[in-house]
């Protein structure tokens, strides 16, 4: 990840030189927002979410993969508005296995929605 995130880098940095953009050192915001572009970041963010939405809407035809998805159904109204119910995760690679990312990503955005 970090060797992709060097060529956007050093993309962003060519181009703010040959289109005269100004920008601090090492603050690629201001090029990125002149460009159109996204960070690498959010790319992944929204790429996530994109898939967990197609897998739940079934645009993604894998049912062996939305067994796996753990939608939060509570027993009594409550205010908690998360949608997905992560289980606990003792270690990062836990943590960060795809399907756990994704619905972390989605309980984190408020505006998340399928």
């Amino acid at each position: 990840m970090n060797q992709l995130e060097r060529v956007q880098r050093k993309f962003l940095s060519f181009a703010a030189y040959l289109l005269n953009i100004e920008h601090r050192p090492h603050d690629y915001d201001p090029v990125i927002d002149r460009l159109g572009l996204q960070s690498l970041a959010d790319r992944r963010i929204n790429i996530n979410k994109v898939f967990l939405v197609k897998l739940i809407n079934g645009s993604i035809d894998c049912p062996e993969l939305l067994s796996k998805v753990n939608f939060k159904i509570p027993c009594v109204q409550v205010r908690s508005s998360y949608p997905f119910s992560i289980p606990l995760c003792t270690t990062n690679y836990s943590r960060n296995k795809p399907l756990n990312r994704m619905m972390r990503i989605a309980n984190e955005d408020p505006s998340f929605s399928f």
